[in-house]
């Protein structure tokens, strides 16, 4: 159970996603590139870092705690689309508005399974279960089979929303 997958959001308490109350993963990556995509920030299959931009105060804290802040040009925010980024976070960390977010973290097949679980009741009084969304589930061939297979082993539904493009 080493295997590890790249998840954007793991919504709990989803009554849209399939029968029941389900808890719905969100897996980043989609190969295609949707004009009406409901989950635009899945489309990578690698970890970013986004802006809201109207949160944004422009305080510059972001530059001051980045790894690249005093080399880069400029005043203000740092740039979202800076080819040294390493993704480490920082500027997130320290963002007071909250405007700078990290979308997409690994994580592994036992964490996510004991997210999951924590709602097994909640499973089992409407019959639910879980839903593998995205993004494009598909995506991660290896880490969503663990995932449906470890699903099974704990005797819980499961739905794969897929677009069939894999």
């Amino acid at each position: 159970m080493n295997e590890s997958g790249l998840v954007f959001n793991v919504q709990k308490y989803s009554l849209h996603d399939g029968p029941g109350i389900r808890t719905t993963v969100f897996l980043k990556g989609c190969p295609l590139c949707c004009a009406w995509c409901h989950n635009p920030e899945s489309r990578s299959a690698r970890t970013e870092i986004v802006v809201v931009e109207n949160r944004c105060a422009a305080c510059g804290e972001c530059r001051r705690a980045c790894p690249f802040g005093q080399e880069t040009p400029g005043d203000g925010p740092m740039p979202t689309d800076l080819a040294e980024c390493i993704v480490c976070g920082q500027c997130a960390e320290v963002c007071p508005t909250g405007a700078r977010q990290i979308i997409g973290e690994r994580t592994t097949i036992g964490e996510l399974m004991e997210a999951v679980l924590q709602d097994r009741v909640f499973y089992e009084e409407s019959g639910g279960g879980v839903t593998f969304s995205g993004g494009e589930p598909l995506s991660q061939p290896g880490f969503l089979k663990a995932m449906l297979e470890a699903c099974r082993a704990e005797g819980l539904h499961t739905a794969v929303d897929t677009c069939g493009f894999a």
